[in-house]
């Protein structure tokens, strides 16, 4: 990518306000689940929200038909992420295509959202930013890099769009040791080929374990997590969360995120030993709530 169609910030999220405020859409759609950033970023600029909430019943599968149904005329945004940050499911990429094509046909924003896509950077639409004003691509190297506390995230967009949401942008967003990390990172080619490789193995170990434990349905992920679901014979998530805690692990609930009830968690993919200290504790866990 060329540098003027490069916007760096404090890590995506200040972007994502950033955009907000410098273009003030009046209403919006939002894919869920997702970040709740999106909405908080849109309410604070007054827009109206409409939420197109990927349903259990479908797998948490994205549905093009769906998604263009709900996509009104009238909307002046719309944020989606690929893979989902809640799911760790991935927009096929054709699928994505067809969407950004429809956005330059309507003239209406679309942001997508690509803060997990480093884990299969193959599906990333970032250079069709470079002929389409509507699309806005969001990366982020707080995940794939494990730099969170960094906060360093980027936006890829046209260039006069990256020019007029640059224009609005706080002096002294980004420090150097963050930039520094990043550029070294980026060089890293060795580290990218190792963590493929890694992930993929120890993805597949834990949905492997996690089923035959029974209780627990992982969902498919292109993402370093699994999402996944309790039976209903089981306790909650938020039981599992408090019991979990006291082995030193810790889960992420999702019953904050819109849509989602206390059956469903997100664990981090990581090491071996690591994965397998998780999958012993799950063996306790019925015993401990009386299953």
């Amino acid at each position: 990518m060329k540098s003027a169609e490069v916007l760096v910030g404090n890590g995506s999220t200040q972007l994502i306000y950033l955009l907000c405020a410098a273009l003030r859409p009046r209403k919006a759609l939002v894919v869920g689940p997702a970040f709740s950033e999106y909405a908080n970023a849109l309410a604070l600029g007054g827009a109206s929200i409409r939420e197109l909430a990927l349903t259990a019943d479908e797998g948490f599968q994205f549905s093009t038909e769906r998604f263009m149904a709900a996509w009104e005329k009238d909307c002046n945004i719309v944020f989606l992420a690929t893979p989902n940050s809640v799911t760790g499911q991935l927009i096929p990429k054709t699928a994505m295509e067809t969407i950004a094509h429809a956005a330059f046909a309507r003239k209406s924003l679309i942001v997508v959202d690509e803060a997990f896509i480093d884990f299969v950077e193959s599906e990333s639409i970032k250079t069709m930013v470079r002929q389409n004003p509507y699309l806005l691509v969001l990366r982020s190297l707080t995940k794939y890099y494990a730099l969170p506390g960094l906060r360093l995230g980027y936006l890829l967009g046209e260039t006069r769009r990256i020019a007029q949401l640059a224009a609005y942008q706080e002096p002294w967003s980004v420090n150097a040791p963050a930039l520094n990390v990043a550029l070294a990172c980026l060089k890293d080619a060795r580290f990218t080929t190792q963590t493929d490789h890694w992930l993929a193995k120890e993805r597949a170990f834990i949905s492997k374990h996690l089923t035959a434990l029974g209780g627990f349905h992982p969902m498919p992920s292109q993402a370093n997590f699994l999402f996944v679901r309790i039976g209903k014979t089981s306790g909650d998530a938020l039981q599992l969360r408090s019991f979990l805690l006291g082995k030193k692990i810790l889960i992420r609930a999702c019953d904050s995120f819109a849509g989602l009830g206390r059956e469903y968690f997100r664990v981090a993919v990581r090491r071996r030993r690591d994965n397998r200290r998780l999958v012993a504790a799950l063996r306790e866990w019925p015993a401990s709530c009386g299953g």
